[in-house]
């Protein structure tokens, strides 16, 4: 929107868009170039006599709050080589020992270890967390976890290359050899909401408050007149994102805001971004932030009681120039309209309710009709090259997936899809939807394979494959079976783990399968072996073969051949 209030042209359909190139090449829309550029310069901030925050040494603010004999840590970062460059920062400002970490949410948890030598947490250190932080940092993405871990690796922009015009403006993991590994700790103490602790003559009082996630807290501190809180970010807040996560429910978020606005501290330190260092700074932050997520939540409330169906209502709100022009809820992250949709998603559900997408054509039926109304395929690639001249990029990506959905492998539709893809990746603020835009170019020109594990990157950390909950990985195996391979398949399977001492049954009926922690009378297989090996099965490390032939797998009630024959209708990635 323009400062007068009129609606722009959209970028994505030629609007004009100011771009630029940053010091490692990446060529981006001018005001993705600003926001990170700013995040560049890592310092250290200092709040009143006893608070330091780190910022840009990371995404996201650490914070060390210094007692009468000991340091407490709020958030260490999402690896060891993070958590180990701000323990050396923290050593530079004082030798006092760590006395607690605190968790302000599930994201950055993994590099305490740099902090707490092993053995010492819930001894000399303790770990708080809100008690959902465990739970989610175990649990997180394992029935989805294929799909899930891809989706991070575009949303993070894992597979573009370092430098030149695809690149990433920012990186979210420190340098390419840094410390890749997880540090995480499992949390010593989980606090009640409100619940008042003193650590070290540090009086805190901690409260819950859901944001992005449902395991975020707000940290008060009284004697300071300071709040830390993962309530407030750096830019427009994330009620959705592109790699699918749950609804992030905005009435929730809003009652946390709401809270720190009646604490109303002088010093307000969100999880990124700037801290504010007066009352009026700070109340004023929180009072738009709060603002923005109610604006949007009510608007599309308002929209939805006026039948209009998600695009339409993405389509229509507009944020008013207060918000929109805020430096703190730009665009940098996510685009507006897809917050819309989430709401939208989250309230509704997928219908529209437009009775004409109760059962709509499929994409294949939807393709045809739509290039035979065009003439014929070369008809829609004619088509999509002047709307390109004519800087149309989101159509010409449109057009091109109807033709790659009749012929996946039309070279010259992979092409222009891929060049609109590319272009819109250049105009957009967003960094998700850059690195979104451009993984999938980079696909269709096929320099990358989205189905492979992006360097450096990893689904599981081998390292924490021990603290892993044993229970939920046996029951992901519903989530595998191909249905098609077991519909005649009706079969027993009793798993024992013998370092555990834990049992499961298996029970495959034609197609389904149902887990059930405990042993099974009658089972047609009985397999014994270590909840490690299982694990290693279970994230594609080996096979039930291998395993066989290893001789670290032992099999009752039939042959191993049987056996593989039977594991064979559980897709393992």
């Amino acid at each position: 929107m323009r400062k007068d209030g009129t609606p722009l042209k959209s970028r994505y359909l030629g609007g004009h868009v100011e771009k630029t190139t940053m010091p490692n090449g990446a060529f981006v829309n001018k005001i993705m170039a600003d926001s990170y550029t700013k995040r560049k310069e890592a310092k250290r901030t200092k709040i009143g006599k006893r608070i330091t925050v780190l910022q840009n040494f990371s995404l996201e603010n650490s914070v060390f709050i210094e007692g009468e004999t000991s340091v407490i840590v709020w958030d260490t970062g999402s690896n060891m080589g993070i958590g180990k460059r701000k323990y050396q920062v923290l050593r530079e400002l004082t030798n006092k020992p760590v006395r607690a970490v605190i968790y302000s949410h599930s994201h950055y948890t993994n590099g305490t270890r740099a902090f707490i030598p092993k053995g010492e947490e819930g001894e000399s250190i303790e770990v708080i967390a809100h008690p959902d932080v465990h739970k989610n940092n175990m649990n997180s993405g394992i029935e989805l976890a294929p799909a899930f871990y891809r989706n991070i690796a575009q949303h993070f922009g894992l597979y573009l290359p370092k430098t030149g015009p695809d690149s990433p403006p920012i990186s979210f993991e420190g340098s390419k050899d840094e410390d890749k590994s997880s540090g995480y700790v499992k949390p010593t103490y989980e606090v009640r909401h409100g619940e008042e602790i003193i650590i070290d003559g540090i009086k805190m009082q901690f409260f819950y408050s859901p944001s992005d996630t449902n395991d975020s807290l707000t940290l008060w501190l009284p004697d300071d007149d300071a709040v830390i809180t993962n309530s407030i970010l750096s830019s427009f807040p994330n009620m959705y994102t592109l790699r699918g996560q749950p609804y992030r429910d905005p009435t929730m978020w809003i009652k946390g805001i709401d809270r720190i606005r009646e604490i109303n501290p002088n010093y307000l330190i969100p999880e990124h971004g700037e801290v504010m260092t007066n009352r009026e700074d700070s109340y004023e932050l929180a009072t738009v932030y709060r603002d923005a997520l109610a604006f949007i939540y009510s608007q599309t409330i308002r929209g939805i009681n006026n039948g209009l169906k998600p695009d339409e209502i993405a389509d229509a709100i507009q944020l008013p120039n207060y918000l929109a022009l805020h430096p703190r809820l730009g665009e940098t992250y996510l685009e507006v309209k897809h917050h819309i949709k989430g709401v939208y998603n989250g309230l509704i559900g997928w219908f529209s309710l437009d009775a004409a997408d109760i059962n709509p054509c499929s994409s294949n039926v939807r393709s045809k009709k739509l290039i035979d109304g065009f003439g014929g395929i070369q008809e829609v690639i004619a088509s999509a090259k002047q709307s390109l001249e004519q800087k149309e990029f989101a159509w010409v990506a449109e057009l091109m997936t109807y033709v790659l959905n009749v012929e996946p492998d039309n070279p010259e539709a992979k092409s222009l899809k891929a060049g609109a893809l590319r272009e819109m990746a250049y105009v957009t603020p967003a960094l998700s939807s850059r690195n979104f835009y451009l993984t999938q170019a980079l696909a269709l020109e096929g320099k990358i394979d989205v189905n492979e594990t992006p360097s450096g990157f990893s689904i599981v950390d081998e390292t924490r494959m021990e603290d892993l909950p044993i229970e939920p990985l046996i029951k992901v195996l519903p989530f595998r079976i191909n249905p098609k391979k077991a519909a005649v398949m009706e079969k027993k399977i009793m798993i024992n783990l013998n370092d555990k001492k834990d049992s499961y049954s298996v029970h495959i009926r034609k197609g389904v399968a149902e887990v059930l922690p405990e042993a099974t009378e009658n089972a047609d297989f009985s397999i014994t072996l270590s909840s490690s090996n299982w694990l290693k099965y279970i994230f594609g490390k080996t096979t039930i073969a291998s395993l066989a032939n290893e001789r670290v797998i032992e099999v009752k009630g039939g042959t191993t051949k049987e056996l593989i024959e039977i594991f064979d209708v559980f897709e393992i990635y």
